[in-house]
């Protein structure tokens, strides 16, 4: 998995590419955690480079969204392509985030 940043008006773009699972969550969790703790907490991740993600890497969106809402920041996801968001639809993850079909939608929204 790679992470990519880039920044549009008040929001950081958070690109994950790759895969999300067991071994690499860790990594995405400390990043977010990080982008957070710097005070980066309007954020919008940008998954349209993500070929898959497991429940490990979905409990790490739990908690950076946690952390994000207790800043009183906002995270929204864009470019799920149909595998991730099924992934997200049947763990019930969908209705935790404003979803938007990519970056552009995500950050005017």
């Amino acid at each position: 998995m790679n992470i990519a940043e880039s920044r549009r008006e008040d929001k950081l773009i958070v690109m994950p590419t790759g895969r999300i699972d067991s071994v690499s969550s860790s990594t995405f969790d400390r990043h977010l955690a990080a982008v957070i703790g710097r005070g980066d907490v309007n954020l919008v991740i940008d998954l349209a480079g993500l070929e898959y993600i497991s429940s490990t890497g979905l409990s790490v969106f739990l908690t950076a969204a946690k952390k994000v809402k207790a800043a009183g920041g906002r995270m929204a996801l864009s470019g799920l392509s149909s595998r991730i968001r099924l992934v997200f639809e049947m763990s019930g993850f969908l209705r935790l985030f404003p979803i938007y079909p990519n970056v552009d939608a995500a950050v005017a929204g």
